[in-house]
């Protein structure tokens, strides 16, 4: 992809997010968060809220921090310094911009149907964010790094669990869609912006 395609990208990513921030609250905000919450959940189920409480703390910012941990020491000790340096720069933008924007729009989360406790402002969804931030980079690394069919298994197992994890916050109760789709679109822009600043380093 050339560095135009990967800036006009980042630009549409930044004006969907901004017209989400924008109509979030209105009408159609409110049309989308109803409809897609209540088609999450209408699946509600002892089963079903075990397994979405436990992928959600693979979300968690603590499990995200070792996650990172291990992949860095990896990538490290294979000497793939440039790739350490694109997934350490994604994880740093995503998280310096998540609390920034979350105190900029200062929302407050879903109050019907919690199943969860979280704390803090809803938009956009840090787990969101971090998710499409971590495993996007792991797609991406595995697309630069694995050169058998064993990555199309990567793509697979880390779409798997983003949908998971960002679907897990709606049915818990602690994020409307618009702060999932929100966060996929901060998290998207994280990786591309890391794409084009490091794009000399990594031969793009």
């Amino acid at each position: 992809m050339t560095r135009w395609k990967r800036i006009l990208i980042l630009i549409i990513c930044i004006l969907l997010f901004s017209l989400i921030a924008l109509y979030h609250g209105a009408q159609i905000g409110r049309e989308v968060d109803n409809g897609v919450y209540h088609f999450i959940f209408s699946s509600e189920s002892f089963p079903t809220t075990t397994f979405f409480i436990g992928i959600t703390k693979i979300g968690e910012v603590y499990t995200m921090a070792v996650l990172s941990l291990i992949l860095v020491i990896y990538l490290a000790l294979k000497r793939y310094y440039v790739e350490m340096l694109f997934f350490v720069l994604t994880m740093g933008l995503s998280t310096i911009l998540n609390p920034l924007l979350k105190n900029i729009f200062d929302r407050e989360r879903p109050t019907v149907l919690r199943l969860v406790e979280a704390s803090g402002y809803s938009f956009p969804s840090g787990h969101a964010m971090g998710s499409i931030a971590f495993f996007g980079s792991l797609i991406y690394l595995a697309h630069r790094l694995i050169k058998s069919k064993a990555r199309f298994v990567v793509y697979i197992i880390c779409t798997l669990f983003i949908l998971g994890i960002c679907s897990s916050r709606i049915y818990l109760g602690v994020h409307y869609p618009t702060d999932i789709m929100a966060g996929l679109l901060g998290g998207g822009s994280s990786l591309i912006l890391s794409t084009l600043i490091l794009r000399h380093k990594l031969q793009i």
